[in-house]
Parts: structure tokens; sequence; C-alpha cells
């Protein structure tokens, strides 16, 4: 061989290796920019999208396609997600991943078929592309790739990623690797959104289930409390003004939906025990005796008996229970004193004080919402929590909201 030779040889050699360090140069590329829109996509439709628009915008890369193997009659190969500038290509393409069509003869279908991946070397020359020759050639089209992704599932990949360049030889065995690679994060991620989609339907699903329960406990609440009231006209509505002022202070305190709900709850249900109470005792026009305290003031044992057993995610009964103890343990039944009273229960005590001075009772007028203030001012730090009687006061401040539950509630 002459120097010549040598020396054309060797140009030769470097161009190939250009050639090909460049082919691979754009395939990296197109699988990095594709790869970090997996991280971010949220649904199959914005995955597939993305994908193909990143590997789209580089090399000789002029279109990348997914197609999804249909199970119908004829095994439907479905565009799910195109992009680039010869997308033009498969609009209105009519292609099959079945056998016996001659539409499933071209890399979509050959993949899907075989779960391996298929290389149009030169689309001018393959005889199985023979079918899209003339579509390929209008849009400068030379040769493609078919990869499968998998469905994690099933021997039949859920469809396939298809690239196509305006080269011929695009896709050595470092490219098939790479857009390989690049199906298979594809598959990965299409099942992590499914599951995180079947995750978020359960979650949804089961917090309707919540709801629903929680609004048929709190009509059973309202119900047990209607039962009550129907029995003792005088204090119709004052459990349910007493439930309205113990959210409001419950709300001033900074509380969580779900506590002021509870609270509420048993705000609802505070004097349900005074089922147990004679009601000729109850409605008595004047002041009652002794024996007839001792009664009334059963009741909350009365109601913590009636309560105890019901499974409510919270601990109403005791709420119920502890409504009359008062700090200095001069309340009843257990004279508890302080920390040993739940934060429910001294809430329910403050608005339940509230109402019971600013309303008529059967044996006396209303005194009104000043002389309540007072009362519970007076006893705040001895009998009542500071904080609570504070939370209460600012409502005055609020439009007056506690004026406005006592009066129209």
């Amino acid at each position: 061989m002459n120097a010549k030779s040598t020396i054309d040889s060797d140009l030769s050699s470097d161009a190939s290796v250009r050639e090909e360090l460049e082919k691979r140069g754009w395939a990296l590329s197109a699988f990095s920019e594709a790869a970090a829109t997996l991280a971010r996509a949220t649904s199959t439709e914005l995955l597939i999208q993305e994908v193909c628009d990143a590997i789209a915008l580089l090399g000789p890369y002029k279109l990348a396609w997914v197609g999804e193997a249909v199970h119908d009659e004829f095994k439907t190969v479905r565009v799910v997600g195109a992009a680039g500038s010869a997308v033009g290509y498969i609009e209105n393409i009519v292609v099959s991943w079945s056998e016996t069509e001659s539409t499933g003869s071209g890399p979509a279908g050959k993949s899907i078929r075989s779960n391996q991946t298929y290389v149009v070397v030169d689309g001018e020359l393959d005889p199985g592309f023979i079918t899209w020759r003339e579509r390929a050639k209008q849009f400068g089209i030379r040769s493609v790739i078919g990869c499968p992704i998998p469905d994690g599932q099933d021997d039949i990949p859920y469809g396939s990623l298809l690239v196509y360049s305006t080269l011929p030889n695009s896709f050595g065995d470092s490219e098939i690797k790479l857009f390989e690679g690049l199906a298979k994060e594809i598959g990965f991620g299409l099942r992590s959104i499914e599951r995180q989609h079947k995750l978020d339907d359960q979650i949804h699903e089961k917090e309707l289930t919540q709801e629903r329960l929680a609004g048929a406990l709190r009509a059973t609440i309202e119900a047990m409390s209607k039962t009550m009231e129907w029995r003792d006209p005088y204090t119709a509505g004052h459990q349910k003004r007493v439930a309205m002022i113990s959210m409001a202070i419950a709300r001033q305190l900074g509380w969580d939906d779900e506590r002021i709900q509870a609270l509420y709850m048993a705000a609802m249900v505070h004097d349900i025990g005074k089922m147990a109470v004679p009601s000729e005792i109850l409605t008595k026009p004047s002041r009652l005796n002794d024996i007839e305290m001792q009664l009334v003031q059963g009741h909350v044992e009365a109601g913590y008996q009636i309560l105890k057993d019901i499974p409510f995610p919270w601990p109403i009964a005791e709420m119920v229970y502890q409504h009359h103890e008062r700090l200095d343990g001069s309340g009843y039944p257990n004279k508890l004193v302080g920390e040993q009273i739940c934060e429910e229960a001294r809430v329910l005590a403050v608005a339940d004080t509230i109402e019971a001075m600013a309303t008529h009772r059967p044996y006396r007028p209303a005194k009104g919402l000043n002389a309540a203030l007072e009362e519970i001012k007076a006893e705040s730090g001895d009998k009542l929590d500071v904080k609570v009687v504070e939370a209460a006061l600012k409502l005055i401040e609020n439009d007056n909201e506690l004026q406005n539950i006592v009066e129209n509630q």
C-alpha cells in the first residue's frame, strides 16, 4: 500500500470514528434529556410527551413517538405521544402488532410482537419497511429503532418507543443500548404513575368514606341532642348554643378542625345524662333542694355511662364526664384538679357557664351576657382555665361573635 492510500485509509478511519462518536453523543444527550423528564412527570400522557419532546430536539432525530399495544381484534398500535419536525409522518398512520397484518411488519409491530428491539438500518432497503417507504421519503427518514416498553406484568409489552433518524445506520450497538434503557425507564415511570394514581384513588375513597362516616356520626349526635331537648323544652337549644360557643373558643385557641369537630360533638350531648333525671326536677320553676341537686349532678355520670361504650374516634365520654369539674377541685363528680381535667372539658365548662347565665332558666330569668362574662372573669384561674376565658372574651371583640351565638342560636 502506497503512502497516499495509507493516508486516505487513516482519514477514512478518523471520519468513521468521528461519525460514531457523534452518533453516540446524540443518543447520550437524548437519553439524558429524556431521563430527566421521567422524574417530574405526573401523568402517563405528560411523561410520554416530554420524553418524545426531549429526543426529537437533538441530532438527526426528526421524530419520536410512543405506540401503545391495544388488545383489540386488529392489534392496533395507538399513538400515545409524539414530537419532532416529522410528526406529520404518523398523522392518520395505521400500525398493527399483528403478524398477519402488513402494517405489523414495521419496527413498532415487530418490537411489540417479539418483545425485542427492532432496527431499520435503512428504510430504502429494509423489506419490512416497504409499507411506509414512500411516506418516509417525504419526511427524509432513513433509519428507525423500535424498543419495547415493558409493562412489568405480561410478556406483551406496554408498547414501543420509536425513534426516526434522517441518517441511515444511526443506531449501532451503543445507541441501541441507550434507547433500550430509555424504553425500560419509560415502562418503570408508567408503572410508578399508575401505582401513584391507584394510591391517590384509594386515599380519596378513604377520605370520602371518612367524610360520610363523620357526617353520619354528626347526624346521630344531633339526633341524640334533639331527643334530649324534646324531653326538656326549657333547655331547648342549650346544647346547640354551648356547642357553637365551644367551637368559637376552640378556633380562637387555634385548634385544628378535627379537634374542633370532636368538641362540637361532645358539646351537643354534654347534658344527655339528664335523660336519667326526673323531668319534674328539670322543669321545676324554683331552686332545687340538696337531694334534687344531687340528682341533677348525677347527669354527668349517667351521660358517661350512655356514651362510654360507643366507639367514637375521640374521648367524647370523658369530655362529657368532666365538663362540671373545676380547676380548684370544687367541681363534680370526681373533684379533679388542674391538668387532670382535659382541655376540651375546660372549654365546655366556660361555654356552659356563659350560656347558662346569659339565657333563661325555669327558676330564674336570663342574667345577660355581661353578667356571664363577669362570672367567668371572676372564676378565671381558680375554677376556669385562664387561656380559655381569655379566648372567650376575645370573641366579644371579634364582631361580637359571642353575642350573636347567644341571641341567634
